[in-house]
């Protein structure tokens, strides 16, 4: 895009969204996070954060973890290529696309109530009884666990206490989803005990069709649940202790693929969305109902199950609190599925990962509240199995041929040690410091074995790695809080800060026609994030304006890759090079009259690009391979969200209207270059109706210009697309007690 135009776009952004609040009568509500591991106003907090609050969250239709891409700067949620439950994530650059091997490591770190999850099966998170969700961006180590390399997400539950509540939802709609939810929650006798409950179900039906005639029916079936359960006693003073155990399953037809071509661009050169060309229709497939040998099933699906369970204890000692978080999670995934839409190439897999962590942490203040600190230590275990089988099928070539099987373990331990100081040097003026050490021993095997005596897939083979990642990262942060007397700037923040990230380097998991991609560990990832910011109040509570600048420079960017070596497809992890990644996000709020309110935030002035490469990665040679020059992956431009609410009164009630619409610039897909998707908008819409204090009903639509994209994917016999949901809608019964 034209620099003028982004130029444009920022002065845009400069007018009159952070922090995802409602409109309240006289401006906007404060928002309450926990984002430096203590409760703050969101703008007293010198980090670029997006909190989403629970009315938030209904409002905006953010029903699912990859919603929250449409309103975090510089987030991106794509669906992996196995199940819908799987998500690629992206943060400033730094991503993971093969989400589903129990080797992957996220470029951010993911919380559900202060519960680190390591694995990204299962991270497509179905929201439900959820009071807050913190998107905190840049490298957060000094105060958050393993792998914050750019940043972490914070799903927060409601705690039970002095208040009882109960709220349930029922909704239906188009491809005949439902969707039925409950939580209740209060205090339990009058001995400081308090307990919730909240489940939901869910069920979406068939989006896309199989044209195949083994098959021949519509597919894509996604069926969700799950439930919570927190028990919590305060029965002695300056004591608080919270159980909490959840469980969800999901059952779905597995990741569905569209094959499709690009009949007007050659195998060497770059294609983009606007080329692809799907063979059988939109949402047209053409995988076959067969029976498969190699441990497959006869057609896609998939399954993911996981339960979390945490302890949460803090002692106030008056100034300083201890606090003991302890966690487990067990997650079980399975798929089998077709990665080509044509059946060419399919795999099952079916991994089992089981996780502990400790966290001790000791916060206070001293020095007559000048200064603030946390310290802590940190304790990580996990073990990880994965089983993989591959098949291949051409009809009329050769039947069905099982290619290869591997096991995949890997054992993680991880110690850190982490602190983090403010220091309040003048009544406007606070500096911060912060350290963290972390030490991560992985031991990693892989057992391969060529089903299919070919002459290119080797009988067996076995890889060993006992591999130790240490690193010392630091934080340094100066913020200033404006004075002012003036009656249209009720606050203003400025910071500056630089900070350190580090992601544990790991292993190659994907092994079809050879092993040889395993034998190859990759390095940490490291990034220093510089960030100058802003955040504001105006004009008596009615504006909001949060803005950051920053420049991310990472040493050994870690990319995946699809690439051909010697006629057959590989799948490298390396760590590419040198990157910088910089741009400006801002999210603005603004509250023109009482029952209006205006948004709009994202990232504008981005660039990704490499300032060094290791010459054997896949976008050292993009250019040989597809005639383009490399750049960051999944860094467009600019990306915006923008949209309003607005309530006013009718003779049933509170009636409530709302829109957004999401822009993003062009982007590549992945590190080989091959692919880019061109610029496009997605857009959503809602009307509610508050029949009385406990009842409402509401409808809503996703996609509602049915807007039809080729997100991700990659051309070839292995070659299938994702493309975005068609248009969805829902009508919901709500019931409210407070």
């Amino acid at each position: 895009m034209p620099k003028n135009r982004l130029l444009h776009l920022a002065v845009i952004a400069a007018l009159p969204v952070s922090g995802y609040a409602q409109n309240q009568a006289g401006g906007l509500e404060e928002i309450v996070v926990t984002a430096e591991r203590r409760e703050a106003s969101l703008q007293t907090v010198p980090v670029p954060v997006t909190a989403i609050t629970a009315e938030a969250l209904e409002d905006k239709q953010v029903t699912e973890a990859r919603d929250l891409a449409r309103f975090a700067p510089s987030l991106k949620m794509f669906n992996n290529i196995t199940t819908p439950t799987n998500l690629s994530p992206s943060l400033r650059g730094s991503l993971q696309q093969d989400a589903s091997l129990v080797v992957a490591e996220s470029p951010f770190g993911i919380y559900v109530d202060d519960v680190y999850l390591a694995r990204l099966n299962g991270n497509n998170i179905t929201l439900a009884d959820i009071e807050r969700v913190e998107v905190l961006r840049g490298p957060q180590g000094t105060l958050y666990g393993r792998n914050t390399l750019a940043g972490a997400i914070k799903f927060m539950s409601r705690n039970p206490g002095e208040e009882s509540w109960l709220n349930a939802s029922a909704g239906a709609g188009n491809f005949d989803q439902y969707r039925i939810s409950f939580s209740a929650g209060g205090p339990i006798g009058s001995d400081g005990w308090a307990g919730s409950f909240s489940a939901f179900k869910s069920y979406k039906g068939p989006q896309f069709y199989s044209v195949h005639p083994t098959k021949d029916e519509a597919t894509g079936k996604e069926r969700n649940w799950a439930m919570r359960g927190k028990l919590r006693y305060t029965g002695i003073e300056n004591l608080d202790v919270t159980l909490t155990v959840s469980h969800a399953d999901a059952l779905n037809d597995g990741g569905q693929l569209i094959p499709a071509q690009t009949p007007n661009v050659a195998a060497n050169r770059q294609f983009t969305s606007d080329d692809l060309v799907p063979q059988f229709g939109n949402y047209a497939l053409n995988t076959p109902e067969l029976d498969r040998p190699n441990g497959l099933r006869n057609y896609p699906i998939g399954t993911t199950k996981q339960t979390i369970g945490s302890l949460n204890i803090g002692y106030d000692f008056g100034d300083m609190v201890l606090r003991s978080i302890t966690g487990y999670v067990k997650t079980k995934d399975y798929f089998t599925n077709d990665f080509s839409g044509n059946g060419n190439i399919e795999a099952s897999n079916e991994a089992d990962a089981e996780q502990f962590s400790q966290e001790l942490q000791l916060s206070g203040s001293g020095m007559d509240g000048k200064l603030n600190y946390l310290v802590g230590v940190y304790l990580f275990r996990e073990e990880a199995t994965q089983a993989f089988a591959w098949n291949s099928y051409f009809p009329g070539v050769f039947p069905i041929l099982p290619i290869s099987q591997s096991l995949l373990n890997i054992d993680t331990s991880s110690i850190s040690a982490f602190t983090q100081f403010d220091y309040q040097v003048s009544d406007a003026l606070k500096l911060t410091l912060g350290y963290r050490y972390t030490e991560d021993d992985k031991d990693f095997r892989m057992n391969f074995a060529g089903v299919t005596p070919l002459p290119f897939v080797p009988a067996t083979g076995l890889v060993e790695h006992l591999n130790t990642y240490s690193e010392g990262t630091g934080r340094f942060g100066l913020d200033y809080t404006v004075p002012t007397e003036s009656e249209n700037i009720d606050r203003l923040l400025l910071y500056v800060s630089a900070a350190q990230g580090f992601k544990s380097g790991g292993y190659n998991g994907i092994a079809i026609f050879n092993f040889n991609d395993a034998l190859s560990p990759y390095t940490p990832e490291n990034n220093t994030t510089y960030e100058l910011g802003m955040k504001s109040d105006l004009f008596n509570n009615r504006l909001r304006v949060n803005a950051n600048y920053f420049i991310s420079n990472t040493d050994d960017l870690t990319l995946n890759a699809q690439v051909i070596v010697d006629g057959l497809a590989t799948f490298p992890v390396t760590n590419a090079g040198k990157a910088e990644v910089k741009g400006l996000e801002f999210e603005i709020t603004a509250v023109p009259t009482d029952g209006l309110t205006l948004f709009l935030s994202g990232t504008g002035l981005m660039d990704g690009s490499f300032k060094s490469l290791n010459p054997t990665s896949a976008p050292a040679n993009s250019l040989a391979s597809y005639g383009v020059s490399p750049v960051v992956p999944q860094t467009p431009d600019f990306s915006v969200n923008f949209g309003f609410d607005y309530s006013f009164d009718t003779a049933l009630g509170e009636m409530t209207v709302g829109a957004d619409w999401f822009q993003t610039d062009d982007y590549i897909t992945s590190a080989t270059q091959e692919f880019k998707v061109k610029a496009h908008g997605i857009g959503n819409a809602f009307i509610a109706l508050q029949l009385s204090d406990s009842l409402s009903v509401r409808g809503a639509v996703k996609n509602f210009t049915d807007k039809y994209v080729l997100q991700t994917g990659s051309r070839g016999f292995l070659g299938g697309f994702i493309p975005t949901r068609p248009r969805e809608y829902m009508f919901t019964v709500n019931y409210s007690m407070n």
